[in-house]
């Protein structure tokens, strides 16, 4: 629930889902990973990656919420993002 707001506010979600094999080779391919869960924040503009998150965040929702914020920030001040 912590990360509900910033995501529903700031960002539109996109997943792949690899269970399939080309989509596993698809993740490899844009993301030199194969790490679940993994979260990529895309300049909605230049389309450049400006955040990227391995991994779940078991402890704490803190440094989930944390990269969403600093990925924010650089969506805001790298483009004319709303």
């Amino acid at each position: 629930p912590a990360v509900a707001g910033p995501l529903r506010e700031r960002f539109v979600e996109a997943r792949l889902h690899v269970d399939y094999e080309r989509n596993m080779k698809r993740e490899l391919e844009m993301t030199g990973s194969n790490s679940q869960p993994l979260f990529l924040v895309v300049d909605p503009v230049s389309e450049e990656v400006v955040g990227r998150h391995d991994g779940p965040s078991l402890i704490s929702d803190v440094p989930f919420i944390e990269f969403l914020d600093q990925a924010w920030t650089r969506v805001k001040g790298s483009s004319d993002a709303p």
